[in-house]
């Protein structure tokens, strides 16, 4: 018995210390375990597709990993999103070929396996150590995110569906919980299993508490912590000034659209497509995406206001230029190869993943260039922000959910746009909201959790918003 209890305790070290969704505090792989898990046929092929793509991808980068730590960190993202993105390719074939019903469920989250945080932090920390000992590190988190994705299935999918893995396990009058398979119900499941995990993994020593933060308090000569009392921040008469012109701008550019009949057409379309994408079909809140640096950067409101500016001009201009390259570039070869080849090769529908990301990693770059080159104090306020958004999902999101759609340019460009105001309108709200400090037992609680609470609350109430009918 007290060789089964130790075994127990050994196992439970393994997969739940560190383990990067249900108990760490980095906040990585948040996007995909909130998305999938509301079946647990489709936690099991994400989980799956997660260990084939990193332990692939590593054996493919692990040769070259001294050409690859000496780069620079931006080049280093890049090369291993490109790598990603091809097994990311490979795995999508199979899984379209294997489990077609379940690939078409979750095919936009198997694509945004490229920018999945734990897959290119594990092949980073890999690249420090012997290749044996990487592998062992890739098997702990990738088994670590299964599990954590299996846990999150078995709680939503009985409750919203009745069933697991299509048997039925509750009774036909047993009421069914819709919201367990909604997004709301994934921030309130996994806020809920980290709430209930938490104090048995710390009494039983598997996890610690986490130490209070030093930015809160200070130790006085009498040894008394006293909180730190921040100065208030106040809006200028200036930002007052600006702010009545632009909504006066604002105004007279709608009054004079509606004078131009043309204008008016497309400004009808396009504004319904805007609020779609800042509102009712928010990127955060209703697709679950780009969470891991919206927890982030929502510690600090400073970071979290630039961020959200290098997110929306970054994800409103690479998609927009990943449009003129899907349409001029891969679909025009497509087009001219299917001329002379005998097989029905389409370009755009294979390497697409691959080249988006070379597209948003190349502007990445040369904005960043242009930056310091001619307004060198934006970049030293944002410079660092723009070599993170390379893995922010939602930037390969905006072109993944709307190019191969068919979307048209205007429409694709003003979508990305609104994903990009609501990402930075949800991780502004969140960092004040987060600010506040509320007050909770520490040795329960988690400042994440907490953080996935709020978004949760949000996310009720921006479902109810989207169910009034405006257009």
């Amino acid at each position: 018995m007290v060789g089964l209890k130790r075994n127990i305790r050994k196992t439970s070290k393994f997969l739940m210390r560190d383990n990067l969704i249900l108990t760490a505090g980095a906040g990585l792989g948040f996007c995909s375990s909130l998305a999938v898990t509301n079946k647990l046929e489709n936690s099991l092929t994400m989980g799956l597709g997660v260990t084939f793509v990193t332990a692939g991808s590593f054996c493919l980068v692990y040769p070259f990993k001294r050409l690859i730590s000496t780069a620079g960190t931006h080049h280093k993202i890049s090369l291993l999103m490109i790598i990603v993105s091809v097994f990311v390719a490979i795995f999508g074939f199979f899984a379209q070929s294997f489990v077609p019903e379940i690939a078409a469920n979750i095919k936009a989250y198997i694509d945004l396996i490229t920018t999945n945080c734990i897959v290119l932090a594990v092949i980073s920390e890999g690249l420090t150590v012997n290749f044996w000992e990487a592998q062992r590190k890739i098997f702990k988190a990738c088994l670590g995110y299964s599990l954590a994705l299996v846990l999150l299935a078995f709680l939503r999918e009985p409750l919203g569906f009745g069933t697991v893995m299509g048997f039925s396990v509750l009774p036909a009058t047993f009421p069914r919980v819709v919201l367990m398979i909604t997004p709301v119900g994934g921030f309130f499941a996994l806020a809920g299993f980290r709430l209930l995990l938490r104090p048995i993994l710390i009494k039983a020593g598997i996890v610690y508490p986490e130490a209070p933060s030093s930015g809160l308090v200070t130790a006085t000569d009498g040894g008394e912590p006293v909180p730190v009392t921040q100065p208030k921040r106040r809006v200028s008469k200036t930002s007052f000034i600006a702010i009545g012109l632009g909504v006066c701008l604002f105004l007279s550019i709608i009054i004079h659209i509606k004078t131009i009949p043309s204008l008016h057409q497309q400004f009808s379309i396009l504004i319904p497509v805007l609020l779609s994408a800042l509102f009712f079909d928010g990127i955060v809140l209703s697709k679950l995406l780009g969470i891991c640096p919206l927890l982030n950067k929502s510690r600090q409101i400073d970071a979290a206001w630039k961020m959200g500016v290098a997110v929306i001009i970054v994800t409103t201009l690479s998609t927009a230029l990943n449009w003129l390259v899907y349409h001029h570039i891969l679909v025009k070869c497509s087009d001219f190869l299917s001329r002379y080849s005998p097989l029905p090769l389409r370009l755009e529908n294979i390497f697409y993943l691959t080249v988006f990301i070379v597209t948003i990693a190349v502007f990445v770059q040369v904005l960043s260039v242009l930056l310091r080159k001619f307004a060198k104090n934006v970049y030293e306020q944002m410079g660092q922000f723009l070599e993170l958004i390379t893995v922010n999902c939602i930037v390969l999101a905006s072109a993944t959910f709307t190019i191969p759609t068919g979307a048209k340019f205007f429409v694709t460009t003003v979508t990305a746009l609104g994903y990009g105001l609501h990402w930075m309108m949800v991780v502004i709200w969140l960092a004040l909201l987060r600010r506040q400090r509320l007050v909770v037992p520490t040795t329960v609680w988690d400042e994440d959790t907490i953080a996935i609470l709020l978004l949760g609350i949000m996310a009720a109430i921006f479902t109810g918003i989207g169910m009034i009918q405006i257009f």
